[in-house]
């Protein structure tokens, strides 16, 4: 292989890993998609280097439209990860999407800005090998990949979304970390009214590993358990200063009492970004807060106070 082959080569690769950072970026940003900044390296890692197995003649077979998409689900799944599938199809739209935006952008840079020939030869994700390519049409991308993950989201929250705001939350308790899918409920201003501490309010079976088997089978009845029965089981001393009541109104109901625990911690993730909660209380329901599972708790908005 010639030098100028290699230094091609090179640059294949650091303009496909660059472009497929922002991109999975773009889209955790965007889609509100739990990652971390090692996954969203190694899923652009994953992009730039099919990008570059694609110039192997004994790999032509890589370029066609099956083992592009393959690639591109392989780079969604190291970078966000599968929760279920319908998490796994919500990351890889995102993916397409910021995809499709930036590669239009860098596709109308090159013929606004530029009348030489040039050769696109692969797509994955936005993986791109051009001959001639210009630092001007990479920026095109990342600024608009840059646009769409700092405003993207809050923009469509305002005017475009319908959908529930929903976040990944991880509660510890006694060194057990729960994972739980969660809808931020702007309405929930459930709080412990000695120590102020916002309530996440969740559905008991959740914390079943961890909760007394005693509370958990009378959560399981038909009949809900009076407050003193469910504390009864909490006697045991380590249960014992982490429980709390906490007095709630709904319709129907004015003078409700719910039973917290007091948790080590509880991380909220909410696309690249995560909040650490240490004052927070669990409010445990014993019945499902979403008919169809989309989330099994309820976040109070002051848990994601920057």
């Amino acid at each position: 292989m010639s030098p100028n082959t290699d230094v091609f080569i090179d640059m294949v690769f650091l303009i496909n890993f660059t472009m497929d950072f922002f991109i999975l970026w773009a889209a955790a940003r965007l889609g509100r998609l739990a990652t971390t900044f090692k996954r969203l390296l190694l899923g652009a890692f994953i992009g730039a280097l099919y990008a570059v197995l694609i110039f192997v003649p004994s790999l032509s077979f890589i370029s066609t439209f099956l083992v592009k998409i393959f690639c591109s689900l392989i780079m969604v799944f190291t970078a966000f990860g599968f929760y279920n599938f319908r998490r796994f199809l919500k990351s890889a739209a995102y993916f397409y999407l910021v995809s499709f935006v930036m590669g239009g952008a860098v596709l109308g840079s090159m013929y606004l800005f530029d009348d030489s020939l040039f050769i696109l030869e692969t797509w994955n994700g936005i993986a791109v090998n051009v001959i001639n390519f210009k630092t001007a049409w990479l920026l095109a991308g990342l600024i608009i990949a840059m646009i769409i993950g700092l405003w993207g989201a809050s923009y469509i929250r305002r005017n475009l979304q319908q959908g529930p705001w929903i976040v990944r939350a991880y509660m510890e308790l006694f060194g057990q970390v729960i994972e739980a899918d969660a809808l931020v409920d702007t309405g929930n201003q459930l709080n412990d009214p000695i120590s102020k501490d916002p309530v996440m309010v969740v559905e008991h079976n959740i914390l079943a590993s961890v909760l007394p088997p005693q509370l958990v089978a009378m959560f399981n009845k038909k009949d809900i358990p009076s407050l003193n029965e469910q504390i009864e089981t909490l006697t045991d001393s380590k249960w014992s200063t982490r429980v709390r009541l906490i007095p709630f109104s709904s319709l129907g109901n004015q003078n409700g009492m719910l039973l917290g625990i007091k948790p080590e911690k509880v991380l909220i993730q909410d696309g690249d970004k995560t909040y650490c909660n240490t004052k927070v209380i669990l409010g445990l329901y014993h019945r499902k807060l979403c008919p169809q599972g989309t989330y099994q708790a309820l976040v109070h908005p002051d848990m994601l106070a920057e």
